[in-house]
Parts: structure tokens; C-alpha cells; sequence
């Protein structure tokens, strides 16, 4: 295989498409509903709940409490970290369009690593708060 046709597989797979924009919503929707109506514990344990949709999603799913992650189904040695200084490939602090992004309803656009295959991919995030001021669910495709 060549180096050309080698760098054209990996941007075709860069662009695999984890879900919808819909999906997005439909994910992110459930695990506020849960947060809401029973408790963050409940949403964290939800997480990995076999019986709910989360643990086995493509798109990242992430919880955060303030701007610290406190449940994720992708990459859960993100455990603990807090997002707030954190940046993302273009340099900018990720934290502040995740906020902007949950105060709409809408997508934080986030230049990251393709979760299955690394390379460099841009992820929509849909962002919602579960609990307005303090956790944020965000759900990215």
C-alpha cells in the first residue's frame, strides 16, 4: 500500500460517524433525566448499567461535576480530571465552549483524538446541564 493510499484510509477513518446529532440528544437527554429525577450517584452508576444505553454507545458520553469528569463510557482513566485549564488540539481551554455549549442546548466543537484509531478528529459535543451551575452531560459523535 502506498503512503498516499495509507494517509487516505486513515482521514476516511478519522470520519467514522459515532451517531447523529439526534443520537446525541436522544443519550444526553436520558442520562439528565436520570440525574435529575434519582441523584448524580445514580447517573454515574447508570453509566455502566448494562440495561441502559450508555456503556455501549460509540459517541463519548461524559459527566461532569463542576468541571471535573465523574463518569465516562469511553475513557474512563479520565476519571477525576478536571477540565478546566484543559486544551484541546487548537490550543483553546475546551471547558468554556463546553459551558456555552450546555447554556444552548448545543454542540461544543472539539478538536481531539478519534477514540478508536487516534488520529486527530473533530468531535460534536451536544452539552446540557443536569443540574444548572454544576453538572453537565455532554455527549460526543
Amino acid at each position: 500500500m502506498t503512503a498516499a493510499a495509507i494517509l487516505a484510509a486513515t482521514a476516511a477513518q478519522a470520519s467514522v460517524d459515532f451517531g447523529t446529532a439526534e443520537d446525541a440528544k436522544n443519550i444526553t437527554s436520558e442520562m439528565v433525566q436520570i440525574i435529575q429525577s434519582e441523584g448524580l450517584d445514580a447517573g454515574i452508576t447508570a453509566m455502566h448499567d448494562p440495561a441502559k444505553p450508555f456503556s455501549a454507545s460509540k459517541m463519548g458520553i461524559h459527566v461532569f461535576e463542576q468541571s471535573v469528569i465523574v463518569a465516562d463510557n469511553r475513557e474512563p482513566e479520565l476519571i477525576a480530571s478536571s477540565y478546566a485549564e484543559v486544551e484541546d488540539l487548537t490550543g483553546e481551554p475546551m471547558w468554556p465552549r463546553i459551558v456555552a455549549a450546555a447554556d444552548a442546548s448545543g454542540d461544543a466543537v472539539l478538536e481531539w483524538y478519534h477514540y478508536d484509531t487516534e488520529a486527530e478528529y473533530t468531535y460534536n459535543c451536544h452539552s446540557e446541564w443536569a443540574v444548572p451551575g454544576d453538572v453537565i452531560v455532554m455527549t460526543c459523535r
